[in-house]
C-alpha cells in the first residue's frame, strides 16, 4: 500500500522542466490517498497521461489533476487545454502504434496509452477519454480499491 496522490506529485515535479517550458498553469486536487496496487507499473501510467497532456498542451495552457475517492474506486483525472482528438482518433487511441497527430510521430512510437490501458486493466480498472479538437482532453483512470494485483504484476 503507499500514497498514490504523492506518486502523481512525483511525476508532476519530474516533469516540471516541460511543463514550465510551456508556460502551463496548474490546477492540482489530490488529497492523501492510498492505494494497493504495482507502484511501478501505475507510476509509468501517470508520467505517460501528463506527459501526453503537457506534449499536447499550448503555450500558456491549463493542465488538470486530480484524485476523488469514490468509496469503493478511485477516480484520477489529467486534463489539458490543449489541441484536443477527434472522434476517430478517441476510438483508436489505446491501440497499439496508433498515432492520431503524426505531425508528432517522432515524439514517441504509439505504445505509451496502449500500456497504459493495458497497466490500468490488470488493477481491474478502466480508462475513459472525453475530447474535441480545439477543447483538449480528459482522462479518467477508476481504479477499484484494495485490489491485489495479479502475481505477474508483483
Amino acid at each position: 500500500m503507499y500514497d498514490l496522490s504523492e506518486q502523481i506529485r512525483g511525476a508532476i515535479l519530474l516533469l516540471a522542466p516541460k511543463w514550465e517550458e510551456k508556460q502551463l498553469e496548474m490546477a492540482i486536487e489530490l488529497p492523501d490517498c492510498s492505494y494497493y496496487g504495482n507502484k511501478d507499473l501505475l507510476g509509468e501510467v501517470w508520467i505517460n497521461l501528463l506527459d501526453n497532456a503537457i506534449k499536447f498542451s499550448t503555450v500558456g495552457g491549463k493542465l488538470g489533476v486530480s484524485v476523488f475517492d469514490l468509496g469503493t474506486k478511485l477516480a484520477i483525472t489529467i486534463s489539458d487545454t490543449g489541441l484536443g482528438m477527434d472522434q476517430e482518433t478517441k476510438q483508436q487511441i489505446f491501440n497499439k502504434f496508433y498515432q492520431g497527430d503524426t505531425s508528432r510521430a517522432t515524439a514517441g512510437n504509439g505504445v505509451g496509452l496502449a500500456i497504459v490501458d493495458k497497466v490500468v486493466a490488470l488493477h481491474g480498472g478502466t480508462i475513459t477519454v472525453k475530447s474535441a479538437v480545439g477543447s483538449g482532453s480528459r482522462f479518467e483512470v477508476l481504479l477499484p480499491k484494495r485490489v491485489k494485483p495479479e502475481r505477474s504484476m508483483a
